[in-house]
């Protein structure tokens, strides 16, 4: 038999779209720092006591379980392609103390090994306590922790006194380290079948890292033929998370939970930020709809290399985008070099705008998608071409990825350096504004008196 000709498209663009692994913004701090830091908000907000979270838990657990409820039933109405959570997994009042973490982890259907513990990011040239140096695998779940491997963390002890921003800043990148892995219920965790989210919309569900894809890229604006025959891409979370935690937040604060209330707002933001990374809201920047259905036709003709070759240029262009941005930001850290384009657009965002349930898909992913094709186009043009448009090449394996600024500068000289920084700096001045978005509406809840949770 045949297969239909929607069929064929449908797993075309599944394979393509397999590409997307779900790598992020690396190290979301080192841009929210500079995002942020100027806010006067800083300088009227006294040091907070670190509270563990099963002692946050614990203390609010009545309050909470009707918080969640609630949320839970905002959820199912206004957002579009929500799928309920089974009443099973509701968060119940226990007094519990020994299971608290692990029943609201599966209440909010995040990985239940989840470590979540009280520590600190220092940034790169930062001084640190090095007697209070904290082991990676105990704050993340991932196997594997290359992308961590130049972080220095270290612990903090409950009832601490520790900076608002600095709990805001390194809680920005703690989404990457294990919350949403294993979720779906081809997975092959024990917790994937009972979260109820099916099984997993695109990426590679026997990759690892590649299973929190759904939950940090979200395609709202694809033309409506991508749509109608690859209806799974309208499955995705991002904006389920973000209002989940940014609602976490504002309750913290009503409870008078300040050190809760600034993490779990860190814990937004990162959605957030995650769309203002094009490769994150555009499954496949710089590729055309016409050209998605002429690489189908092919492979309807039998000629079905164009898609594996589709699917490799995608993740390459991807991940040494992510590669460059995280080293050289980091080199302008440890060289003081505050003057650098990606700093003066994160301290010199878009003009504000006020944030509501629908600034995610109206402005962020919007202006995101819109520079997707440059984003693309800026890569192909910078970067060597066996890094990004060699089909038959796996980036992650070429010796010039250890240093991707000189492999820039041998390859497109300094005139390539400009042009990339400066595509990249219009992204970052997005994320800046995008985050101060977030924060300012946030900041009216952070004074108010403990209240009960009445409707959003």
């Amino acid at each position: 038999m045949k297969m239909s000709l929607k069929k064929q498209l449908f797993l075309t663009l599944t394979i393509l779209f397999l590409a997307q692994i779900g790598y992020s913004w690396n190290e979301h701090p080192l841009f929210t720092y500079p995002a942020l830091k100027n806010h006067p908000i800083w300088n009227s907000l006294e040091n907070i006591e670190a509270k563990e979270l099963s002692s946050f838990l614990l203390a609010n657990e009545t309050s909470l379980e009707r918080f969640l409820a609630i949320q839970e039933e905002w959820s199912r109405h206004n957002l579009p392609n929500y799928q309920p959570c089974p009443e099973a997994l509701a968060f119940k009042v226990t007094g519990n103390l020994a299971d608290i973490r692990e029943r609201f982890f599966r209440a909010i259907r995040i990985n239940p090994n989840t470590y979540a513990p009280l520590y600190r990011h220092p940034l790169p040239g930062q001084a640190f306590d090095t007697t209070q140096l904290a082991d990676p695998h105990k704050i993340t779940t991932l196997e594997d922790i290359s992308t961590m491997a130049f972080v220095r963390y270290t612990w903090l002890n409950e009832g601490e006194m520790v900076a608002p921003f600095d709990v805001l800043v390194a809680a920005t990148d703690e989404m990457d380290y294990g919350f949403d892995l294993g979720l779906f219920e081809d997975n092959n965790t024990y917790y994937g079948s009972e979260y109820k989210f099916g099984k997993q919309t695109f990426g590679n569900p026997n990759i690892e890292f590649s299973s929190q894809a759904p939950f940090h890229m979200s395609f709202y604006h694809e033309a409506a033929i991508v749509f109608r025959f690859a209806p799974f891409l309208k499955k995705t979370y991002l904006d389920y998370r973000l209002n989940l935690y940014k609602m976490l937040s504002e309750f913290a604060f009503e409870q008078g939970e300040p050190y809760w209330g600034w993490r779990f707002l860190g814990w937004s933001m990162h959605y957030l930020g995650d769309q203002t990374m094009p490769y994150h809201c555009a499954p496949l920047p710089g590729m055309s709809v016409w050209r998605m259905l002429w690489i189908n036709l092919k492979a309807m003709l039998g000629w079905g290399q164009s898609k594996i070759d589709a699917v490799q240029l995608v993740s390459n262009r991807h991940l040494v985008m992510e590669r460059y941005v995280w080293e050289v930001m980091r080199k302008a850290y440890l060289e003081n070099d505050y003057q650098h384009p990606y700093f003066q657009a994160l301290e010199n965002p878009y003009p504000p705008q006020t944030y509501n349930d629908r600034f995610v898909y109206d402005v962020v992913s919007k202006q995101s998608v819109e520079k997707a094709r440059n984003c693309d186009r800026t890569l192909r043009e910078c970067f060597p071409p066996v890094l990004v448009n060699d089909p038959k090449v796996e980036a992650s394996d070429r010796k010039e990825m250890d240093d991707m600024l000189t492999t820039v500068l041998n390859y497109s000289g300094q005139e390539g350096v400009d042009k990339l920084d400066q595509m990249i700096a219009e992204r970052f001045r997005a994320y800046s504004f995008a985050m101060r978005a977030l924060l300012e509406d946030v900041l009216p809840k952070i004074n108010r008196q403990p209240e009960e949770i009445t409707q959003r």
